[in-house]
């Protein structure tokens, strides 16, 4: 049997209870529900107590010599944090791009100039699954040390099948290998590949009937991602793609005016 775990004398210590109900907004993201001098017991994998180290002291005096102890004082304890928006599996950097945004170039400019999504697919294909498994770890690393403890992580960088699968397989086995929670997403749409420019529909066949059917029978992504863009993906054909994803089991998301608004559009009833 496992001991009990006792963290106390945390400096500060996050619970994040709020009188709200509901997904905070404005001032409610600020309420921390911190506790000065805080302490957390521990047992079985679960939090039993929250309070402040004399609180918990009290109530556990007589198992106080049953604990493993944590010491954090000087430090924030908080619950782990969770960043649901990553492409953490790619190839290369793209930090020249700064400079050109600086002069005021805009995301959309730097896409069709060569760069932007189109730079790192390109270098993405190039790396091995070797290369692109050792650069995630370390970035997974540095996430884990800055308390993020899951992450969301979207394929996108290959637009090809062979690409698409091995960001995917890279992901899957760090699930399994690495401590972070790694969810992964499919987004095979998240451009339009430079070989299919003027064959746009084309590509959304592709992905729908070559890439989509592989991602679901190996049980490689929760979710399936698409960019509904001016110049990217139309809404009747991001709608396509995540009503075929939805038929192998995958989730939706959608990237929609993250850049320009595509205007009102008229649904069909459900």
């Amino acid at each position: 049997m496992t001991k009990p775990i006792w963290i106390k004398h945390a400096t500060q210590l996050a619970t994040l209870t709020s009188e709200r109900k509901g997904p905070r907004s404005k001032e409610g993201m600020s309420e921390l529900g911190l506790i000065e001098d805080g302490s957390i017991w521990m047992e079985s994998g679960l939090i039993q107590a929250v309070g402040t180290t004399k609180e918990l002291e009290k109530l556990y005096a007589d198992r106080m010599h049953e604990a493993e102890v944590f010491d954090a004082s000087g430090h924030l304890v908080t619950p782990g944090l969770v960043d649901p928006h990553t492409h953490v599996v790619y190839g290369g950097s793209r930090e020249r791009e700064f400079e050109m945004r600086l002069e005021g170039a805009t995301y959309m400019d730097i896409m069709n100039a060569g760069g932007g999504i189109h730079a790192t697919t390109r270098m993405t294909r190039e790396a091995s699954e070797e290369e692109l498994m050792e650069q995630t770890i370390r970035r997974l690393d540095s996430f884990l040390a800055h308390g993020v403890t899951t992450v969301e992580g979207k394929s996108g960088y290959g637009m090809n099948l062979e690409t698409e699968l091995k960001q995917l397989r890279v992901m899957k086995k760090l699930q399994e290998e690495h401590p972070i929670d790694l969810v992964p997403t499919f987004m095979g749409a998240h451009a339009v590949p430079k070989d299919y420019k003027g064959r746009e529909d084309g590509f959304v066949d592709h992905l729908i009937n070559d890439m989509l059917p592989i991602v679901a029978e190996e049980k490689l992504a929760e979710f399936n991602d698409v960019f509904c863009e001016k110049g990217v993906f139309t809404p009747e054909q991001s709608e396509r793609i995540l009503k075929a994803g939805k038929k192998y089991g995958l989730i939706p998301k959608i990237h929609a005016d993250e850049i320009e608004p595509y205007g009102e559009r008229n649904l069909p009833p459900k």
